[in-house]
């Protein structure tokens, strides 16, 4: 149906009105634009604004606000729908209208048909035995299929014309629904080129599964958008000090729900131009996030084996590939160093996460992750414009707060073991490592008496335990 007008609807991911909505629209044969307030969450206010309500979905008919899901069921019941449909179809979009969102790389507005229609696509695939398991050499990549396989199923089972079949295999490549298995700039062939589902090849990632939305998105966007989620979680399940968490209100809050779906958005994100200040703080931010989601969902480990396991098996799909908590730290964070208890570095020659990781390690994200032990530093979530100070603060408030015990007398240092077994990230020598601790405490009474003992080398470094204790 050809509209002069629009038909705006304001929504969240897996909002089940919105989805109602959605599918009564599309039912009705009504084109709309879709305002996703996970994608933009800067939209949030004008819509409160336009509506004087905080929940969604909102409707509206070029600039007629119409309500909610069912407002509308309302308004066709009563048979008053007809004429809003006949005003929006013959009248301009007005000014007052709200304003559609901002047009994606291809240059064309995401309308909300186009995305039902491929998403809806997509679900089909899996439903209907097109994905399959395909081994190439040593690799096999789970919910995957041939170019000539699906062009086949769209012109047979969907009855799409040859050159539209194409057409469509191409948009799914170019939303970044599918992606060639071992190019991600491979364009879509009707051929035996191998084309897999973005993120359903690692189906035990927690945020695996088809994600809502297939424009490309933001990555400092999404990781703003979980960091306000799990700040707002926080505040009502984690002690204001950050050291204990309630899990099972986490689980039982409907905000958590919220949160898995946002964390779907990570598997589409694009990580190319972020700044080395928001590559931290995401990647913190997703690792005590990540830590969370992991208890709540396959609860907390019981032992030093089953917590190996988890940190190295508990994992998000983020912009296509695999990134397990063991990969964020070590990988990422620690510019692909070894563990403390590995063999190997987490990404080998030609792994692609490469090009992700730092360049050098941060030695104060040790005191900003937190591995749901009580030995750990408190939960904490980072935002890129305040890291610098953010960091700082984490780290001297560990240290003093237990992780750095100066003894003038008996000249001990008693220090938290998570300097020993990332001692590399420190300094070459344990009096570097003491410089480097003494840099963040200089100004306080402890911190001048280490700095004596490291100019006159009468120092003996003491080593804590660790409370590996869940923290609730």
């Amino acid at each position: 149906m050809e509209l002069r007008g629009q038909i705006l609807i304001y929504t969240e991911s897996g909002c089940k009105e919105c989805m109602n909505t959605k599918t009564k629209l599309e039912s009705l044969l009504l084109p709309y634009i879709e305002i996703d307030l996970v994608v933009y969450p800067d939209r949030r206010f004008e819509m409160e604004n336009l509506t004087d309500r905080d929940t969604v979905p909102q409707i509206f008919f070029n600039d007629h606000h119409v309500g909610g899901y069912y407002d509308l069921i309302d308004l066709e019941t009563s048979g008053q729908l007809d004429s809003f449909i006949d005003k929006v179809k013959n009248t301009p979009i007005p000014e007052t209208a709200p304003r559609p969102p901002e047009v994606n790389a291809n240059g064309n507005s995401t309308t909300g048909i186009a995305l039902v229609k491929l998403e809806n696509l997509l679900l089909k695939m899996a439903n209907q035995g097109v994905l399959q398991s395909h081994r190439r050499i040593l690799t096999v990549y789970h919910n995957s299929f041939h170019g000539r396989d699906l062009v086949a199923w769209l012109t047979g089972r969907e009855m799409l014309s040859y050159q539209d079949a194409l057409n469509t295999a191409g948009d799914m490549v170019q939303q970044g629904l599918i992606v060639h298995v071992t190019d991600p700039q491979h364009p879509f062939a009707d051929s035996g080129q191998l084309f897999k589902v973005v993120g359903a090849d690692f189906p035990s990632a927690l945020n695996s599964g088809i994600a809502q939305g297939c424009t490309e998105l933001s990555a400092v966007k999404i990781s703003e958008n979980l960091r306000k989620i799990m700040t707002s979680l926080s505040g009502r399940h984690i002690t204001e000090e950050g050291y204990k968490v309630n899990y099972e209100g986490i689980k039982s809050d409907v905000e958590f729900a919220k949160f898995v779906m946002t964390a779907q958005s990570l598997q589409r994100v694009s990580l190319s131009g972020m700044s080395k200040q928001e590559k931290i703080a995401m990647f913190i931010n997703i690792y005590n996030s990540l830590v969370v989601h992991g208890i709540v969902s396959r609860g907390a480990p019981s032992n030093h084996l089953v917590r190996y396991r988890f940190f190295n098996n508990v994992s998000y799909v983020i912009a296509g590939h695999n990134y397990s908590l063991n990969d964020i730290e070590n990988g990422v964070l620690r510019a692909n160093s070894k563990g403390m208890a590995d063999f190997c570095k987490p990404f080998s020659a030609g792994d692609p996460r490469l090009s992700v990781a730092l360049e050098s390690p941060e030695p104060r994200i040790h005191f900003a992750l937190n591995c749901a032990s009580r030995g750990c530093p408190p939960i904490r979530f980072y935002s890129p414009d305040k890291l610098e100070t953010q960091l700082n603060r984490a780290t001297k408030s560990f240290l003093l707060s237990g992780g750095c015990v100066v003894n003038s007398e008996t000249h001990q240092v008693s220090l938290s073991p998570i300097l020993k077994w990332y001692k590399a990230d420190f300094g070459k020598s344990e009096s570097d490592m003491l410089r480097w601790v003494c840099g963040f405490i200089s100004n306080t009474d402890e911190g001048r008496v280490l700095q004596e003992l490291i100019d006159t080398k009468q120092f003996k470094i003491v080593w804590q335990g660790y409370d590996w204790s869940l923290n609730h």
